[in-house]
């Protein structure tokens, strides 16, 4: 079956917007979920998996991080949930894990895990979106195929349905892609 897939369907961040309504996160996450909601009812005869892509911190915060999107909220109209676990969008760490970019494998792991804990939902349900790109909110460290493995062996180990890598420039290597040495035999 084909799916298809939303990119970051989100309110943006930017102060001093107007919006037509009120901009509360009642009415921000209620406006996304009415989206997602219209989405899976139209491609419904299709018979296609709808996926969507959220935010890293979602999975932690239990309000919509002031973009609309409340994981409890929008699951009920996805098949899958694309959390874009990047080790550098989690400029505030995590509990436990100041330095983020420092701990690749736990970002991604603890934040798919907190994602099952809080919908309930099979770890098939979530296909994390990986970093595959150097560091830009930290130390500047690039994310070479040690970092790549360890956040693919996460999304591995904690049973999601595959995972997908992300670099802004579209430059993408072999580089640990694969357990043995990151090379194809």
């Amino acid at each position: 079956m084909e799916s298809i897939q939303l990119y970051y369907q989100r309110f943006p961040d930017a102060r001093g917007l107007v919006f037509s309504q009120p901009n509360t996160e009642k009415n921000r996450v209620r406006a996304i979920a009415e989206f997602l909601q219209e989405a899976k009812t139209k491609l419904r005869p299709y018979n296609v998996f709808l996926a969507a892509d959220i935010f890293g911190y979602v999975c932690w915060n239990l309000d919509d991080t002031d973009i609309g999107q409340k994981l409890e909220e929008l699951m009920p109209y996805l098949d899958f949930t694309s959390p874009m676990l990047y080790p550098s969008g989690y400029h505030l760490g995590i509990p436990g894990y100041r330095n983020p970019v420092a701990h690749p494998y736990e970002i991604v792991y603890l934040s798919l895990k907190k994602s099952k804990e809080r919908t309930g939902l099979p770890a098939s349900r979530f296909r994390p979106w990986l970093q595959a790109f150097k560091d830009y909110a930290f130390d500047r460290r690039p994310f070479t195929g040690k970092e790549i493995r360890a956040q693919i062996k996460a999304a591995e180990d904690f049973g999601s349905n595959g995972w997908m890598l992300w670099n802004p420039r579209n430059i993408y290597s072999r580089d640990g892609l694969h357990p043995e040495d990151g090379r194809r035999k």
